[in-house]
């Protein structure tokens, strides 16, 4: 029984890609499996080394100019750089785990699958976090092409194995019903794998200073760039509280926005600021020591898609403030544990922020409610399709005896 988590974007520690695979591998030696992984060919030494990861891809969907040509010129070389992995021992897999599914991985994966015509094909779980173009809105009426694109690689991936081997996720209501539609494939709605959840202690405690907190890479999507202006209004009204602002703009596109984190720490003691890439450990602790979390994603690009950062809270009970365009944060407003944003600016950003620091014990319970109720069904869905993937390879080999005692 063989499972291969491929993942064309993990390269370095830090983030949501790194955090899932690590994940996704303890699932899976939970079912006693060891989950080899293919990632990006600028894999750093911790991913290699911890992760065990073999460096294969040269090119991720964070990296697509969407010109005329790319598409298909990055399908062909990620199905090479595939293929010459997968020349290895093992060869494919009983299951594959996508955990950034795109079009160019799944249009590859679809050609590898295809020539491999003998033996019967793997199962595969697939999440598929963004939309068409990953940088805009689902309905941008400039992405006709790329529209297509996923119509055709995603829907050619799912009959490539069948329906009984496929599964297919979105982190989002809106986003999985935006693919079913245009693909004309089942998929469902589940947030990534991530962190699991916490056993910190309760936040808001009488007495204690309340801690603001933002974390991870400072994409200008983030929203990083209206922190200093909503910061500084807020610290002019509440002296209790302090920022814990987490960013990392190395291999973003923020780095020529680097003076957002110098205004920050210009803004004195209360504010404090780390640019430095965290461990899945570290990620997690700096969230048990939030009371409240801050993620002023863009709705121009956040608009329909997930947050891995936003599931990590949910599960760890933190209270969120976040746009009310952003479908993500959708359960934290109904659910009573999150503040909306009703003006995507620094100036709706800070009074977001006041508000939710006058609310913080109601939306503290509320999120630990939500917490010791969320149910985490990643285990189960891996182990289902790990049977499954058993049960097809068993009779798979059953075939081949049969043939081969006809022959004999």
């Amino acid at each position: 029984m063989t499972v291969l988590i491929v993942d064309p974007a993990l390269h370095s520690l830090g983030g949501h890609h790194y955090n899932a695979v690590q994940r996704l591998q303890a699932e899976g030696r939970r079912l006693g499996i060891e989950a080899a992984c293919l990632a990006s060919a600028f894999a750093d030494a911790r991913v290699t080394g911890e992760l065990g990861a073999l460096p294969v891809f040269t090119r991720s969907v964070y990296g697509r100019s969407y010109a005329a040509d790319e598409f298909s010129e990055s399908v062909a070389l990620a199905d090479r750089e595939l293929s010459r992995a997968l020349r290895r021992p093992g060869g494919l897999p009983d299951l594959l785990v996508l955990p950034c599914c795109d079009a160019v991985l799944a249009a590859a994966l679809t050609r590898h699958i295809r020539r491999a015509w003998w033996r019967s094909p793997p199962s595969v779980i697939a999440w598929i976090l963004y939309a068409p173009h990953h940088l805009k809105k689902l309905d941008d009426p400039t992405t006709t092409a790329q529209q297509e694109e996923c119509r055709n690689a995603l829907a050619g991936l799912a009959a490539s194995v069948g329906p009984d081997r496929w599964q297919a996720f979105c982190e989002t209501p809106a986003l999985a019903e935006y693919y079913r539609a245009l693909a004309g494939i089942p998929v469902g709605v589940l947030p990534g794998p991530g962190l699991a959840g916490s056993d910190a202690a309760p936040r808001g405690q009488p007495g204690r200073r309340l801690t603001v907190s933002c974390i991870g890479f400072a994409n200008r999507a983030k929203g990083y760039g209206l922190l200093p202006d909503a910061v500084g209004a807020v610290l002019q009204r509440r002296s209790d509280v302090g920022f814990a602002i987490h960013g990392i703009v190395e291999g973003s596109d923020a780095e020529e926005d680097r003076d957002v984190f110098e205004r920050l720490s210009a803004l004195g003691d209360a504010v404090r600021v780390h640019q430095g890439v965290l461990s899945a450990d570290e990620y997690g602790a700096w969230l048990d020591r939030s009371d409240l979390l801050l993620l002023p994603y863009d709705p121009a690009v956040y608009g329909a898609r997930g947050s891995g950062v936003f599931t990590d809270a949910r599960r760890r009970g933190l209270p969120v403030v976040a746009p009310r365009a952003c479908s993500f944060a959708r359960p934290a407003f109904d659910g009573g544990w999150g503040v909306a944003m009703e003006e995507y600016s620094a100036g709706g950003l800070a009074s977001a922020i006041l508000t939710a620091l006058d609310r913080h014990i109601a939306l503290a319970l509320q999120a630990r409610a939500e917490a010791a109720q969320v149910a985490d069904r990643l285990g189960d869905i891996l182990a289902g399709a790990v049977d499954g993937a058993r049960t097809s390879r068993a009779g798979l080999m059953d075939r081949i005896r049969r043939l081969a005692a006809r022959l004999a």
